[in-house]
């Protein structure tokens, strides 16, 4: 297992072992641990030095003037935005990307957001899951979910799944323990 990485929100990485162990199924969350994670997870974001590639479901999309391709390398913020802002049209009509990612902020530190942990391809996540409420665009969803892979120590995906149950015990995943149930 990957040594234990200080974060700018997790200087000693004492919240990511307290994750860990949690997805690992090596300590339980109670409520005043949560109130700790959250922070950390709203303040982690996508990782600001990582790209990915836009994919062909961005393929013809104009960005900052320029037509994407697939192949294109892009910061995984400005991915997920243009994948479910932009092209997906989950968030309204109008919304940027400072304030798609002002919203998952908000969705992580809201007390109604249900936490769960996980492990998905090998690797220890958690998850939040809030409802969508006004976040909801014409083709957006009844739920919100995030996620981050804890060892990454960055954001994975933030995003209005069509089916979220669906999404949450998807193939692959295993381990799901639920911290708090979202209300």
């Amino acid at each position: 297992m990957a040594p234990l990485t200080p974060t700018p929100t997790d200087p000693g990485g004492a919240l990511t072992g307290l994750l860990l162990g949690a997805a690992l199924g090596q300590h339980p969350l109670a409520e005043p641990e949560l109130a700790l994670i959250q922070p950390h997870i709203a303040g982690t974001g996508f990782d600001p030095a990582g790209l990915e590639r836009a994919g062909g479901r961005l393929s013809g999309l104009v960005w900052q003037g320029r037509v994407l391709r697939g192949r294109d390398l892009l910061p995984p913020a400005e991915v997920h935005y243009l994948r479910h802002v932009v092209r997906g049209a989950e968030w309204p009509a109008g919304t940027a990307l400072g304030d798609y990612l002002a919203s998952v902020r908000d969705v992580i530190l809201d007390p109604a957001t249900g936490i769960f942990t996980s492990v998905f391809a090998g690797a220890p996540q958690v998850g939040l899951i809030r409802r969508a409420g006004p976040l909801r665009g014409p083709q957006g969803h009844p739920w919100v979910l995030v996620e981050l892979r804890i060892l990454r120590g960055y954001w994975t995906t933030a995003h209005q799944p069509a089916d979220a149950l669906g999404a949450i015990f998807r193939p692959g995943r295993e381990d799901v323990r639920w911290w708090r149930p979202p209300t």
